[in-house]
């Protein structure tokens, strides 16, 4: 199983949200770059980063911030926040994320999440952000009636190859992984599965191995120490 340091970009700092509240915000560090470099290090491979002010706009705003992570670290990117755009797709995999992860398209353009999976294949991920199990977009700030399962049912059949499930109501809040949400969606689709929101302890990631996830995102729990980034690698077999 991979574990997956996030790092959250606000106004080019490195953040943490509660539940995905723009008003509950912890700074931990000026520079992402510099924590980027910590969780490669620690030996991280992969870094999950979220652009929150493309995520409220609806187009990346932290780039440059981006692009500088990934010529220091050379760590694979997985990057999310205000991707609705195919060019916009296009241009950050040109300059080297590995992996887009498309939410909002995926409620609101379907057609073009499937155009893009059937060209890029595996460099497209889709985001199942979901709060009391419906799904959010716009940077979660707004709520829809579409369940989170009929929508990865219909996302494989587009052909998506890959989720990133993540539970709102837990994210940031140090408690722990939906598991039970977590086990429902991989019985549900046979493709990868990363979980993320609310892991702070290590057998909540020998749990969701356990289940059979292909990897983990921790944020919260590495800034604040209740997870030490060495010993998850270890346990989890990242």
């Amino acid at each position: 199983m991979e574990i997956i340091p996030a790092i959250d970009i606000r106004g080019g700092k490195c953040v943490r949200l509660y539940q995905g509240d723009y008003s509950k915000q912890t700074v931990f560090d000026e520079n992402p770059t510099a924590v980027a470099l910590r969780w490669k290090s620690q030996g991280a491979r992969w870094l999950h980063i979220v652009d929150l002010d493309g995520a409220a706009i609806g187009e990346p705003r932290n780039i440059a911030v981006v692009e500088e992570i990934i010529r220091a670290s050379s760590l694979a990117v997985e990057l999310g926040g205000g991707i609705r755009r195919e060019d916009i797709a296009e241009e950050l995999l040109q300059k080297g994320v590995s992996r887009v992860i498309l939410g909002t398209m995926a409620i609101e353009k379907p057609e073009l999440v499937g155009r893009l999976c059937q060209r890029l294949g595996e460099a497209i991920i889709v985001g199942l952000d979901a709060r009391d199990g419906k799904i959010a977009i716009h940077g979660w700030q707004k709520d829809t009636v579409v369940d989170v399962l009929q929508l990865s049912k219909e996302m494989v059949e587009l052909g998506v190859r890959r989720f990133i499930y993540t539970d709102i109501r837990r994210d940031g809040t140090l408690t722990e992984s939906n598991f039970d949400a977590v086990e429902r969606l991989i019985a549900r689709v046979n493709v990868p599965i990363i979980a993320s929101g609310g892991i702070s302890k290590l057998w909540h990631l020998q749990r969701l191995k356990e289940l059979g996830v292909e990897g983990a995102i921790i944020g919260k729990a590495l800034y604040t120490g209740d997870i030490d980034l060495q010993e998850a690698l270890n346990n989890a077999g990242g």
